[in-house]
């Protein structure tokens, strides 16, 4: 299993959406992540979903992550998405260009690929979905040992959703695991399919366009309806009745086989003034 401290409220749009959220390297709370290397803003490209494969709960995580100790711990099977095959040509919309995908798998569909501000790329291997977060001293040394410029070209040797898992060594106390995404910069969504494809030819057209990053800050990812069901979450141990009361509704109406419990340091925590 996985885990992920968070918010009731974050429980909650988890719950009823039955979707997970990515956010962008460059809104994260460490902005060393934030990386732009031979002019390409991986920062903005690149969107990770944090979380910990410990089975122990975690003071630090409940205090940082887990709205201090009065949120939830979700945990999850390590593969929690629901996969797609991509293996067509699919057009883009109020164009005559089309994306070809041959055998391509991706946790989103291929209707998803166009999102809002973001071009889906697929996953290069899915066993390699989740990756350990690699701890070092410098990570922008870290980026360039595998970006490099090669006369008028930018060569990124292996795939570029392997940029993020390199993170400063002061946070090397999370443990941290996480789900990456590629993108390009995509149109903005607009119900005019003439317009979109009108925004889509400005961005390819633009030379810089493989250096921007996405527009939007977030991607929602479907969560797979058996994946939901084996839920395990763990309440807080500074949680009020009302949050409590709070989480086994939602269980009981969004994910009626998943399973909920008390945190192990319940009781045990004194809560500070």
């Amino acid at each position: 299993m996985i885990h992920h401290y968070t918010s009731v409220a974050a429980l909650k749009a988890i719950l009823r959406s039955g979707r997970l959220r990515s956010t962008r390297l460059d809104l994260f709370d460490d902005v060393i992540e934030a990386q732009t290397v031979a002019g390409i803003d991986f920062g903005a490209q690149l969107f990770a979903s944090c979380w910990v494969k410990q089975d122990a709960e975690d003071i630090v995580q409940w205090s940082m992550y887990g709205n201090r100790m009065r949120g939830v711990r979700i945990s999850l099977p390590d593969d929690p998405f629901e996969w797609n095959l991509l293996n067509a040509h699919h057009q883009v919309p109020g164009t005559d260009a089309k994306w070809q995908f041959d055998n391509a798998e991706a946790p989103f569909s291929l209707d998803e690929v166009f999102g809002d501000g973001y071009l889906l790329l697929p996953v290069i291997d899915r066993g390699r979905f989740l990756k350990e977060v690699c701890y070092v001293e410098d990570v922008a040394e870290a980026y360039k040992q595998h970006v490099r410029n090669d006369g008028d070209n930018i060569v990124i040797d292996g795939h570029p959703a392997e940029l993020a898992k390199y993170k400063w060594n002061r946070w090397e106390f999370q443990r941290e695991h996480r789900f990456v995404l590629t993108t390009l910069r995509g149109p903005r969504s607009t119900a005019n399919p003439q317009e979109y494809g009108a925004r889509y030819y400005d961005l390819v057209h633009d030379p810089l366009w493989h250096r921007q990053g996405a527009l939007s800050p977030h991607i929602d990812l479907k969560i797979a309806p058996e994946a939901l069901q084996k839920a395990v979450v763990t309440i807080g141990p500074l949680a009020s009745d009302e949050d409590r009361d709070q989480i086994g509704r939602l269980c009981s109406r969004y994910a009626p086989s998943s399973r909920i419990k008390m945190s192990e340091f319940q009781g045990t925590m004194r809560e500070k003034a």
